[in-house]
């Protein structure tokens, strides 16, 4: 008896031990913290819950939006530059174009003015501010849709039915008509509730030029300046911690410009002194981080923002930089290109080569290539000292079929201003 319970005894002391040492060992700058979560799910009682919703990501990393608000007069409308996710009032509209996009059904090609005198009607539009694929879109509502086009603009029309019409509009100005199964009462209710601000679109005014369904507001918002730099947190270590590399790796060099070279063999990063960080690899690459689909077929594209928005977020993290939101996706034969910008309190932050802060490519089943700005944005206390909305209309309109937008070009490490932009 007293053999057994020694037995017992010294095989619950192995274990402890081994599970003591194997803890430990998650805890070596050596392992990624995603290895060190990976086993502590293996330790659970039951499957471990991600908690991933495709949703709740794309809606945190969607870009801000313009918002018009028809009412039955022609004086009856709200405009709103650069709503954000949190917007009380595109909280309450996105739950209706989730609606209508989920019994939308084409009817077909749009005429402009089609599309115009509907607007005059109690209606919804939204200006995407970029071009993107209806699915990343449909990710965004929350919703499934068949249909396969990209969009600029969305807007939802109470015409003389009871249900309400779904417009689509593309970056190029072809439109598409869809029939839904949205009550126009609920359209009408949310329009009944927005209280004019003297808002138009750029055809309703003498800024012919403009681009047509740019949303143009009576007032210049007040937004504050910004500080840009690198966070304190890019460092190699971080970086190659948070994108699977091994942080001790002896496989590195630094050039003569500073730029720090890695290589674990198939795939090569480099980092860069002013921040720029690049990726790319010659083969197939066995961290999970870089996957995108695992069942080895042609990832969705779906399946292609979620891998995307992983590296967005690693990235991030990882460097404690200013977080990003999409910008473009280009579908290619071989997989797509995504781009991301940076944005701050709902304004976006521009380059002045026009690059993207983060461009991710994929090939296949896997992300080949990466290059990324890594940048760190706090607001000031100071107002940026912004033209006059009238003024700055009168400006854009020398650029015909440039729209009139809010932003911050960042071109240096310091304090910089909002200003409108003619893009």
């Amino acid at each position: 008896m007293n053999k057994r319970l020694r037995n017992t005894l010294q095989n619950l002391a192995l274990a402890l031990l081994t599970l003591s040492a194997l803890f430990l060992i998650t805890r070596l700058p050596v392992f990624h913290l995603g290895w060190a979560g990976r086993f502590q799910s293996l330790l659970a009682s039951h499957p471990a819950e991600s908690g991933y919703s495709p949703a709740d990501e794309a809606g945190g990393t969607f870009p801000s939006v313009h918002i018009m608000v028809t009412g039955d007069s022609e004086y009856g409308r709200y405009g709103q530059l650069y709503a954000t996710a949190g917007d009380p009032l595109l909280q309450q509209i996105l739950p209706l174009f989730q609606e209508a996009l989920g019994s939308a059904a084409e009817v077909g090609a749009a005429a402009e003015k089609t599309l115009r005198d509907a607007l005059d009607a109690p209606s919804l539009h939204l200006d995407l501010t970029t071009r993107l694929p209806m699915a990343a879109v449909a990710l965004w509502l929350g919703e499934e849709t068949e249909i396969d086009r990209e969009v600029r603009s969305m807007s939802l029309t109470a015409g003389e039915g009871d249900t309400a019409t779904l417009y689509l509009r593309g970056d190029t100005g072809e439109i598409y008509r869809c029939e839904t199964a949205l009550p126009a009462s609920a359209l009408q209710a949310v329009c009944d509730a927005a209280s004019p601000n003297n808002s138009c679109f750029a055809y309703e005014t003498n800024y012919d030029p403009l681009a047509p369904y740019t949303v143009l507001t009576d007032q210049a918002p007040q937004l504050r300046d910004i500080s840009a730099g690198l966070p304190a947190g890019y460092t190699a270590y971080n970086l190659l911690t948070a994108l699977d590399f091994n942080a001790h790796t002896l496989f590195r060099y630094q050039e003569s410009s500073g730029t720090e070279v890695v290589e674990e063999s198939p795939r090569t990063l480099r980092i860069s002194p002013d921040g720029t960080v690049s990726y790319s690899t010659r083969g197939d690459v066995s961290a999970s981080l870089y996957r995108v689909s695992s069942a080895g077929e042609v990832p969705t594209l779906q399946e292609a923002l979620a891998a995307a928005w992983r590296l967005a977020g690693a990235l991030t993290d990882g460097a404690g930089a200013s977080s990003l939101t999409l910008r473009a996706v280009d579908i290619r034969e071989d997989g797509c290109r995504i781009a991301f910008r940076y944005q701050v309190e709902g304004i976006p932050v521009f380059f002045p080569d026009e690059g993207d802060a983060l461009s991710v490519t994929i090939s296949g089943t896997a992300i080949t290539a990466f290059a990324y700005r890594c940048r760190l944005y706090t607001a000031e206390e100071d107002l940026s000292p912004l033209l006059p909305a009238g003024m700055a209309r009168a400006i854009a309109s020398l650029h015909p079929g440039a729209g009139l937008s809010l932003g911050y070009v960042d071109g240096i490490t310091g304090q910089i201003s909002a200003q409108w932009l003619a893009r």
